[in-house]
């Protein structure tokens, strides 16, 4: 049998799909080829999939998932959940190619589409394929950023660490600030549109040297009064090389890097971290979806009271659903300790549990739920369970709304 070793990671666009694993032994994400007609092998897998049952191979069907537009094949509309599936399974199947005797122990996937509705199908098309939530995340392309910067040496991000993303007409710049005297380290992201100037460079009316002499103009004035320790370029924008004679002289005081895999291998470190192997030291996320609290409850387990953390810091608030039993010992009323790592505020928040007097007593089962309908809105349900047959439900539902 396959033994679950590999931590993968898959950059998912609208036209192209790179996909990125770490075997075992290996320390750096190796970036698997599949192939590309008459170039031979190259990274960049076409986003195209025949689904089973019909000849016809969709393409651009992401995009169409996202916006929520039908997707055809032979003429029938088919099920989004099943085209991404069959394009999962056949993308995945490269691992397979290349370290036949193990399967996917965690798997890391990230797009530019941040939409909940988009994120929920990704899971359900994992899930058909056996990939259940245990073994999958589904990433915004900020944290993969962050976990490829994370991953490689401390003096890479020592300072500030800039990036800028140019696919087609759109250009971005990502600008990530670490403070490393906060425990944990805590990551930003703080990002500025640049698109205009892509449409001037696709104009066509610029030769590549005014190109590179209004591209070295934007980049100064992104990067003005800011100590950078590295910049990364990536995005197919930059593979016509106008701009490389810029990145020579902003390469003096610094450190920069070109390529178009930073998402990939980004998701695929961040695969590695979240399966368990521990390789970079811990840090808190704060992106746009991020929760800035520890939330967390006192229970007695394990023979002792200790502290136990229901939300981490740094989780997009739409991946938090978490629920577990409890069983009151005298306690009329739930208490929820909330702790803001940035600014160290502490504070607690009761929610009355009315109408079981008398079954506080270890004689009532108390469900707990804690999810978010933002990040600074966190909804928590308790629920009466019963205690077996002789104290049954009341049926009772308590929630409360906690702005953080």
């Amino acid at each position: 049998m396959s033994q679950q070793k590999l931590y993968v990671g898959m950059d998912i666009r609208n036209d192209i799909t790179q996909i990125a694993v770490m075997g075992p032994g290996r320390i750096e994400p190796d970036v698997l080829t599949a192939r590309g007609g008459e170039d031979g092998e190259t990274i960049n897998i076409k986003t195209e999939v025949a689904i089973p049952g019909s000849e016809e191979r969709i393409s651009g069907f992401v995009e169409k998932i996202f916006k929520q537009e039908p997707i055809y094949a032979d003429g029938k509309e088919s099920n989004p959940v099943n085209v991404l599936a069959a394009f999962l399974r056949k993308t995945l199947s490269l691992t397979k190619k290349r370290y036949p005797s193990e399967s996917i122990r965690k798997l890391v996937v990230t797009t530019e589409y941040r939409d909940l509705r988009f994120i929920a199908i990704i899971y359900r098309a994992l899930e058909k394929l056996g990939i259940t939530k245990e073994r999958a995340f589904v990433a915004d392309r900020g944290q993969a950023y962050v976990y490829y910067v994370m991953s490689q040496k401390k003096e890479l991000w020592v300072n500030q660490v800039g990036m800028f993303d140019y696919e087609k007409d759109r250009l971005t710049y990502y600008q990530m600030k670490t403070d490393r005297l906060k425990r944990p380290v805590l990551v930003q992201v703080k990002q500025k549109d640049y698109s205009d100037y892509a449409e001037i460079f696709a104009s066509g009316e610029q030769s590549d040297e005014e190109k590179a002499s209004i591209f070295e103009g934007m980049v100064q004035g992104a990067i003005h009064g800011q100590v950078i320790t590295s910049l990364y370029m990536t995005g197919a924008g930059f593979s016509d090389e106008f701009a490389d004679g810029v990145m020579k002289k902003l390469c003096v005081g610094r450190h920069l890097f070109k390529g178009d895999n930073l998402y990939v291998c980004g998701a695929c470190y961040m695969a590695r971290e979240l399966g368990g192997e521990r390789k970079i030291e811990e840090f808190a996320y704060l992106g746009e979806d991020a929760v800035v609290c520890n939330i967390s409850i006192q229970a007695y387990t394990d023979a002792k009271v200790q502290e136990i953390l229901l939300v981490k810091a740094g989780t997009a608030w739409y991946h938090i659903d978490y629920e577990l039993d409890l069983i009151p010992d005298g306690d009329e009323e739930m208490e929820i300790t909330i702790k803001n790592i940035v600014t160290k505020e502490k504070r607690t928040c009761f929610i009355p549990m009315e109408g079981i007097e008398g079954r506080t007593e270890r004689q009532a089962r108390v469900a707990l739920q804690i999810r978010f309908a933002g990040p600074e809105r966190c909804i928590i349900t308790l629920r009466d369970k019963g205690f077996g047959e002789f104290f049954p439900s009341s049926y009772r539902i308590w929630e409360e709304t906690i702005t953080l």
